[in-house]
């Protein structure tokens, strides 16, 4: 017996259980089933299956619709025609439970590295699979919800767009939630002022170093920003945690090393050949590069320390963030220069 179900359920917006997304088109074949007949059964299907995702995986099932076993498309090609297909399945079927959680599915697809994943209910019974495609959507979704609400929005009414939700937050709650952490971005531009004029005899020697300030200044951003958003996806995804924030911090600290070399490399080369200095070619390349490193691991370990201390990591990091990478940026640059206009 060869089962094709061609009806698939409509996404559901925002679902909470794996039955709300998953699809009623897949092929389920009767364990005693030849495969020569599994294959005729299958030609002879005259309906086109909507995603052909679906049907690279057999399903087996026994009389009572369990489902007991699995095996590809092409392992029941190449199987013998008289074999029935329980003895070419495989029997360590991963599959998802009807009730089971979105973001759990997508983690066990995602650890299967597999297309699709069958679906069965409380008894066993197969009654639908799981697109990765599909349980990806949901997840995006579900994150894109999760960054309002680490940015700081509340959400009036769960089944609203984002949009509105957002334009219906009220004024005041929004000035609440921003005003503070933009004070801070305040006090950091007035603080990285006060280190410039505190180098300003060093900038008026060297009016070069002052054409490359903008160049420094704004890779460090970009870093942290690209730092502090991977990192709030990976949290709000589940990928990084207490057991490995360390290990993720280390790693990214050394992925602004690499940034930082390579960047500081080209812009090194790109001061020397346009000013004819080397030494404002070494302070570039060195200011870039450690910049690159504090930048990318801050972009790291501020939002985590902001989560921990219960504040919204996205509200507070990007204030932090660019205070503690402008000032330290150019005592960076500074410091170099200092050492190292003498000799220019």
């Amino acid at each position: 017996m060869v089962l094709i179900v061609e009806e698939s359920i409509e996404l559901k917006e925002h679902p909470d259980q794996v039955k709300e997304i998953m699809a009623d088109e897949y092929i389920a074949v009767n364990q005693n089933t030849p495969a020569e007949k599994a294959i005729e059964h299958f030609r002879e299907q005259k309906a086109k299956p909507k995603d052909e995702t679906t049907i690279y995986y057999i399903y087996v099932i026994d009389e009572y619709e369990h489902l007991v076993g699995v095996l590809s498309l092409v392992e029941l090609l190449h199987a013998k025609p008289d074999k029935p297909v329980k003895e070419i399945m495989k029997k360590d079927v991963i599959s998802l439970k009807t009730d089971d959680d979105p973001e759990h599915a997508a983690k066990k697809i995602q650890a299967a590295d597999l297309m699709s994943l069958p679906v069965v209910d409380e008894k066993n019974r197969l009654v639908g699979a799981v697109r990765f495609d599909d349980i990806m959507d949901v997840v995006d979704e579900e994150f894109s919800e999760d960054m309002y609400r680490l940015a700081g929005f509340s959400f009036m009414e769960a089944e609203r767009t984002r949009s509105t939700a957002i334009l219906e937050s009220p004024i005041k709650t929004i000035l609440k939630i921003r005003i503070p952490w933009l004070l801070v971005a305040l006090a950091g531009g007035l603080i990285a002022g006060f280190v410039i004029d505190q180098y300003e005899e060093t900038l008026e020697a060297t009016l070069a170093l002052a054409i490359f300030l903008p160049a420094i200044m704004d890779m460090g951003g970009n870093v942290g920003t690209q730092s502090s958003t991977i990192f709030v996806r990976g949290t709000a995804l589940g990928q990084i945690g207490e057991q490995n924030v360390k290990r993720h911090i280390m790693k990214e600290g050394l992925v602004g090393l690499l940034i930082g070399v390579l960047v500081g490399s080209l812009a090194g080369i790109a001061a020397y050949l346009w000013k004819g200095m080397p030494e404002l070619g070494i302070v570039i390349f060195l200011s870039l590069t450690l910049t690159c490193i504090i930048a990318s691991m801050i972009g790291y370990g501020i939002p985590w320390i902001a989560h921990k201390l219960g504040y919204d990591p996205a509200a507070v990091s990007d204030p932090f963030i660019t205070t503690i990478k402008d000032v330290t940026a150019l005592l960076i640059y500074f410091s170099l220069a200092a050492a190292l206009v003498p000799m220019i």
